[in-house]
């Protein structure tokens, strides 16, 4: 069992849930899966910034008409903004270029298509929740609340994620949490393994919530494919949003985003320390 300390660490006004989160220079980006907006709070100024990916209506929208933005990956350079690929409409992408300050969307239903195709896996099964980068691979994390529960690490090699790449998956049984099962949320990379949140949400659909139950953080080997080990981090909580904040040794401090499917226009940011 893993030692750890979760802690509160700060609550921003202005956005009620998180589905995703990075951490750079003092400014934490953030996602919620009800908007088609980047939040970014700059945690020296205490000051939350709103940058609008796509037009029309951006905040608190309903379950038919939201992109369902669930992922993102962040750099000096660049970020991805990811949906879940569940419906039709959840599978595009958002790229926005940080040295020419542009905005570019991108269709990823082959990619989205080859998934399910190859994984075998229905369009009620397939809901991407997590997405990390290291390495020239991408890795895309399948939430298993699904009726299949298919908890599934999608490797992703080539030159662009439209119509130029490689795809490879493992498949992973994870603990349940008071008999619930758990499904991938989250995950970043660090020296070839994966460290990931996996969430208990007593439901069989990836549509519908349910009622939450816990949340889990996990170790996998990437070079090997094998789960280290997982340790529960709550039991009332459902984080979906993981980002590395500070590395020492093997101490590290992860921030975690909370999604409590509620509309209370605050959120509660945590850090979790814990020896890697």
């Amino acid at each position: 069992m893993k030692k750890y300390n979760l802690i509160k660490y700060l609550k921003i006004l202005g956005l009620s849930t998180v589905s995703a989160l990075t951490y750079q220079n003092d400014v934490i980006s953030l996602i919620a899966d009800d908007s088609n907006v980047l939040y970014e709070y700059n945690t020296k100024y205490d000051e939350l910034t709103k940058i609008s990916l796509s037009e029309g209506e951006l905040e608190n929208l309903s379950k038919t008409d939201k992109l369902d933005f669930e992922s993102m990956v962040d750099s000096e350079k660049s970020m991805y903004i990811f949906g879940s690929g569940s419906k039709p409409n959840r599978e595009k992408a958002i790229y926005i270029n940080k040295e020419k300050n542009t905005v570019e969307t991108l269709h990823l239903n082959y990619l989205f298509d080859s998934m399910k195709s190859f994984a075998e896996i229905s369009e009620s099964d397939l809901n991407i929740e997590g997405v990390a980068y290291a390495n020239n691979e991408w890795y895309f994390l399948n939430r298993g609340n699904g009726p299949g529960n298919k908890n599934i690490l999608f490797t992703v090699q080539g030159n662009n994620l439209v119509d130029d790449f490689n795809l490879f998956f493992n498949e992973f049984e994870l603990p349940k949490i008071n008999n619930v099962n758990t499904g991938f949320s989250d995950g970043v990379v660090i020296k070839n393994k994966l460290y990931f949140l996996a969430t208990a949400e007593n439901s069989k659909s990836t549509y519908n919530d349910g009622k939450i139950e816990g949340t889990l953080f996990g170790c996998i080997n990437l070079k090997k494919m094998k789960l280290e080990y997982t340790q529960i981090i709550s039991t009332t909580n459902k984080f979906e949003g993981l980002s590395l904040f500070s590395l020492k040794g093997k101490n590290a401090v992860f921030l975690l985003g909370e999604d409590n499917d509620n509309q209370n226009e605050e959120t509660q940011i945590y850090k979790l320390e814990i020896k890697l």
